[in-house]
């Protein structure tokens, strides 16, 4: 649990195991994971140490502190502050959370005529179509629908798609040099589709990300949309306010 021998700071240990725990749902949606003196106990560390791991869970969104009462999980959410492109797979993974992957669709198929012609021409007539669903504790959080480039088809499978982001399959595979991507975000209603994927009721608020990847040569890797539990997810950006106006 707690390794004092570790270079790791105690309150990053603290820290990263209690958020393990949220995102798993070990304490429900609301729950208390305790008092300071509580949670000192548990770890055997002092309360200083507890402090610091709390406010640093305060800070990405994960818990509020209620004088007197304990500290409280806001929502089991997890905060994404979209410093690098990555999958929520990954992204999870980062933080010591396990979780399972179902993709239920990996196929070749012609390439959708309501993509815009730029992604269209980056892709070609035909395309490599996945559904990767991520899951966490036996619950569905996002899922990944991608359009990847036609030319990759039987470069890899499905059951490594199962295992590996796409991303670490095109580095560590196929030895493509990563380059840059443009995402946006909006709030959607869950489909037919999303709906039964992500076990939501159809109309379910969710986050939804479209992404544009490209290889170091500017050319396009990727096409997708990341659907994500709206309860279950946020995106944070810090901004610059130095700029003239």
């Amino acid at each position: 649990m707690i390794d004092k021998t570790l270079v790791t700071p105690l309150y990053t240990q603290v820290a990263d195991q209690l958020r393990r725990e949220i995102i798993a749902r070990q304490y429900g949606d609301h729950g208390c994971i305790g008092t300071h003196t509580q949670l000192a106990e548990r770890f055997g560390v002092s309360l200083r140490t507890i402090r610091a791991a709390v406010l640093q869970l305060e800070q990405e969104g994960l818990v509020d502190i209620r004088q007197g009462k304990g500290t409280f999980v806001r929502g089991g959410m997890v905060v994404d502050r979209l410093r690098d492109l990555t999958g929520i797979s990954q992204f999870l993974a980062d933080l010591g959370v396990e979780t399972e992957v179902a993709v239920p669709i990996f196929e070749q198929m012609d390439t959708p005529v309501w993509l815009d012609p730029d992604v269209r021409e980056g892709l070609g007539s035909q395309c490599v179509y996945i559904r990767r669903i991520v899951v966490v504790s036996g619950r569905p959080v996002a899922e990944a629908t991608m359009y990847l480039p036609g030319r990759f088809w039987g470069s890899f499978t499905k059951e490594e798609v199962e295992q590996r982001t796409v991303y670490q399959i095109y580095q560590k595979k196929l030895g493509i040099e990563l380059g840059r991507g443009r995402q946006t975000i909006r709030a959607v209603g869950a489909d037919q589709d999303l709906a039964v994927d992500l076990e939501v009721p159809p109309g379910s608020p969710l986050l939804q990300l479209r992404r544009r990847a490209y290889d170091a040569q500017g050319r396009l890797i990727e096409y997708m949309f990341l659907s994500y539990v709206a309860d279950q997810y946020s995106f944070e950006v810090e901004m610059d306010l130095n700029k003239e106006l």
